[in-house]
């Protein structure tokens, strides 16, 4: 208020009135008189009239001089509340600013982990591929060999009866009675057991359905997770976790030691496709 600065230049010195006409120090109510009191109902600088027979009468009133010095020490304790709370918001703006950074370095080191790990998943994978084309080759030269054997076997058969017809043929042709008998008498016993009708030979046959169903199976399972959004995934997981880390007893964890994820899934992933192998091999047996 104009009446604020009154203290600056008190009534009575030197070239006071000129002063106070020119700062407009003059009672409001009373222009005639100077404004030299401030009444602190009504925040307004007032003359002494004013608190007795004007409009501002009993209001408690006090000198603007010991007011304005009072409202000196007040705004000096404001501007040291001011300035506490300037410095309280600037390291606040400091600590958001470091946890921006922080974050954003926290991000970048997030996905070239997830890189690592995505691009260990996939030689994983691609070591299953291997691995399951590797059984299937196995178990085929395993069973193109049978094939081979019983091939071997049937050819040794027709060779035999080619030879035995032959025989048969040129018994047949002789002229001599008696060495027709004979040759025939020698030869009977084979033909009798080469009539008998011989027991088709059918292919083992080899399936890799087990092994197709097997992978199927996975991949199905992974769409159908994958299906969910990631976030409700994560929050599942966390979720999990949490509540598996509440029911744990104290002092067991002190027995608990993180494995290597990578050497579990080796150890749970070889084993799993000698067991689709050995379904495989018995499909086809």
């Amino acid at each position: 208020m104009a009446g604020a600065g009154a203290p600056h230049r008190p009534p009575g010195a030197p070239g006071a009135a000129e002063a106070e006409d020119a700062c407009g120090w003059r009672c409001p109510e009373h222009s005639d008189r100077v404004a030299e009191l401030f009444c602190r109902r009504c925040g307004r600088c007032v003359c002494a009239l004013c608190p007795l027979l004007g409009a501002h009468r009993g209001h408690p009133v006090g000198l603007a001089r010991e007011e304005a010095a009072r409202v000196q020490k007040l705004t000096q304790h404001y501007l040291r509340q001011l300035a506490t709370k300037k410095q309280q918001q600037v390291g606040n703006r400091n600590q958001i600013e470091d946890a921006a950074e922080k974050l954003q370095a926290h991000a970048e080191s997030s996905k070239i982990w997830l890189a690592g790990k995505f691009t260990e998943l996939r030689l994983l994978l691609d070591e299953e591929e291997a691995l399951a084309k590797k059984f299937i080759d196995k178990n085929t030269q395993l069973t193109l060999q049978a094939y081979r054997e019983q091939i071997k076997s049937c050819e040794d058969q027709i060779d035999v009866l080619n030879r035995l017809s032959d025989r048969v043929c040129s018994i047949s042709q002789e002229s001599d009675p008696v060495q027709l008998l004979q040759e025939f008498t020698a030869t009977e016993r084979e033909l009798k057991k080469q009539m008998s009708v011989g027991e088709l030979c059918h292919p083992v046959p080899q399936s890799f359905a087990p092994i197709k169903t097997f992978f199927k199976g996975l991949v199905e399972a992974m769409q159908s997770m994958i299906q969910t959004p990631l976030e409700v995934r994560v929050k599942d997981n966390m979720n999990c976790q949490l509540s598996s880390f509440s029911s744990t007893k104290p002092e067991s964890l002190l027995k608990i030691s993180p494995s290597p994820e990578r050497s579990l899934f080796l150890k749970c992933k070889t084993p799993r496709v000698e067991r689709v192998g050995c379904i495989g091999g018995k499909g086809g047996s």
